[in-house]
């Protein structure tokens, strides 16, 4: 594949990536308020979340302004997002695979930004500094290197753990063949390329600059198509798990807050509890015309009476 056809694959690979992120995160956002789990500790109770309490323990609560710790809520998603810290308490078994698998991703995304003030700083005439050279190499061998550890062992622990076995489906298989040969193309491209750094920089300048008579060597052509096509298809799989976790946090797990006459949520549960009801139990007596209200306050004449 030529430079030229490869930047513009990458702009197309790019173009489906962005537009499919930013619609179904859009949509994962604007998705129904959820039940509350009501569950403890939550992390921002102020002086109380480190045992589980909440300020529905003060005496008229409702009269008293809330007092948030977003110091602990962060230290909390630090731990969670670096360390996969429920991970390493319920399910260690898998940790040993999932952390080097997370961390060489948040490490080739490191090494991403770097590239990025790199090429920038080429276009605009400026040599990169030779330490940033070689950190970008380091986070990307340390990366490639992490990640494929994690994705080989996160599929053997599918391919022969029954309990990971019974739930792994085909796509499931997909998604790590993917990974893994985006990680092992990335090694080899990291340690057989003396100029690494350099045709990656180049491969940015020409995206930036749509110069479509760049030449890149062979393995970094198969890495970079790899990666674009990673790209594209991740937001089509499962894998915006690390989207929609956040709302399950904030907007689940944590959202303590009570229900306020004439609040945006009161709103919003307003508008739920209209949508006509279709389900099939015969408790419900739905008909697809009757809403939850409807459902809710409909006594049958012998409990009337």
């Amino acid at each position: 594949m030529s430079g030229g056809t490869l930047v513009l694959v990458s702009y197309v690979l790019l173009a489906v990536f962005v537009l499919t992120f930013i619609y179904r995160s859009l949509k994962i956002a604007k998705m129904p308020v959820h039940l509350r789990w009501e569950l403890a500790p939550v992390p921002h109770e102020k002086g109380k979340g480190h045992y589980g309490g909440s300020f529905l323990e003060e005496p008229e609560w409702w009269s008293k302004p809330r007092e948030k710790d977003h110091i602990a809520e962060i230290t909390y998603m630090v731990k969670e997002i670096a360390f996969l810290k429920a991970l390493f308490e319920h399910n260690r078994q898998l940790w040993w695979f999932s952390f080097p698998f997370h961390a060489g991703l948040y490490l080739l995304s490191a090494m991403v930004g770097l590239l990025l003030i790199g090429g920038a700083a080429g276009l605009a005439g400026f040599t990169m500094p030779e330490f940033m050279t070689t950190l970008i190499r380091v986070l990307a061998a340390t990366g490639y290197l992490l990640g494929g550890l994690g994705a080989l062992g996160l599929l053997f622990g599918r391919l022969f753990q029954p309990q990971l076995r019974t739930i792994a489906t085909p796509v499931t298989f997909l998604n790590l063949f993917i990974l893994l040969a985006f990680f092992v193309t990335g090694a080899w491209a990291v340690f057989s390329l003396p100029g690494f750094v350099d045709g990656l920089t180049g491969f940015l300048g020409a995206l930036l600059s749509a110069h479509l008579e760049a030449q890149f060597p062979a393995i970094l052509t198969a890495h970079l198509v790899l990666a674009g096509l990673f790209l594209a298809y991740l937001p089509f799989t499962p894998m915006m798990h690390f989207v929609a976790k956040y709302f399950t946090y904030h907007e689940i797990r944590w959202n303590d807050d009570p229900l306020v006459p004439g609040s945006k949520m009161e709103a919003e549960i307003q508008e739920l509890l209209q949508q006509p009801v279709t389900w099939a139990a015969p408790h419900l007596r739905a008909n697809g015309m009757k809403n939850w209200v409807d459902i809710a306050t409909d006594v049958p004449k012998k409990e009337a009476e």
